[in-house]
């Protein structure tokens, strides 16, 4: 813990409950020694409020109060204190001696190796030249300029990072969620730029890209009546399987053309034997009777 005099003090975080909503909490300062907690004053966070990032219970914060002599004048904080991140998701602080305070005030605790001597992490968390904002678990959106390619993109990414299979020895530095998903992320991608695409109807300077396992495209006024503002999930999961089958199946339009032409040719072409018999299966109606119908459906994207 800080000498009680510093200007910006450490603390850790003994409560997050705030009885006006206004994303104070408590922090045990050095200074509080064992005062109750009910008598510890709250912090009150000095990021705007439009950017939420709240400590959790056991984890550290960086804090300023008005007056440095009088534990009772208003604080001010900043955190949570992550050191590095394989602790994104939680980042002990142990009261000045857990992994929060590794590479801050000489550590306690020596650093783990960093994850980007590792190949599997490539691409797991924001380069540091990105602007960017990241979740406590998967997910985070990252605004970057490439300017060796002259390109800029916003990438919303959600499942983008794995738990490391590793086992934690304690001094493993493949632990937590930090291998990049190759597998089955599920992400928005904005991307500009001049010449981006190129080619008969694909010309392009701007793009965006949405990609996961499933693709649902989902209207407020759908007619099924979808619960589409569940309070916590927003959709709820239990009720995705019944929606997706619910919604249709997006018809893939260059299938679609193929069908549509060959009745075109079919119906032109097509040669009856003899007055009142069906037509001769061969060429394009042998084609349209062999056609694969459920073909034409997407099996990954749907729409109201």
């Amino acid at each position: 813990m800080d000498n009680g005099q510093s200007i910006v003090k450490k603390g850790q975080v003994e409560s997050v409950e705030d009885t006006a909503d206004g994303l104070r909490i408590k922090i045990r300062l050095k200074q509080d020694g064992t005062t109750p907690l009910s008598d510890i004053p709250y912090s009150f966070p000095l990021l705007p409020k439009t950017f939420q990032s709240v400590p959790k219970v056991g984890e550290g914060a960086f804090v300023l109060t008005t007056m440095s002599d009088n534990k009772e004048s208003q604080r001010y904080y900043v955190g949570p204190i992550i050191s590095q991140p394989q602790f994104q998701e939680k980042c002990d602080y142990n009261y000045g001696r857990g992994v929060a305070t590794s590479i801050i005030d000489g550590g306690n605790l020596e650093p783990l190796e960093k994850i980007g001597n590792f190949q599997e992490s490539f691409g797991a968390f924001p380069n540091v030249n990105d602007v960017a904002i990241v979740g406590r678990g998967s997910e985070d959106i990252i605004m970057r300029e490439d300017e060796d390619t002259n390109s800029n993109a916003i990438d919303i990414r959600c499942g983008i990072r794995n738990e490391s299979p590793e086992v934690n020895d304690g001094n493993n530095a493949m632990v937590g969620k930090v291998v990049f998903n190759k597998t089955d992320p599920a992400y928005i991608q904005l991307k500009y730029k001049k010449g981006l695409a190129k080619g008969p109807e694909k010309e392009a300077n701007s793009l965006v890209n949405v990609v996961a396992d499933k693709v649902n495209i989902i209207s407020n006024k759908d007619e099924n009546g979808f619960d589409l503002t569940d309070v916590q999930q927003l959709i709820k999961e239990g009720e995705i399987d019944e929606m997706m089958d619910k919604l249709h199946q997006l018809p893939h339009g260059d299938t679609l053309v193929k069908l549509l032409k060959l009745i075109i040719n079919a119906i032109i072409t097509h040669v009856h034997p003899f007055a009142g018999m069906p037509p001769s299966i061969a060429g394009y109606v042998k084609e349209l009777t062999d056609f694969d119908t459920d073909s034409i459906l997407s099996k990954h994207v749907r729409i109201s």
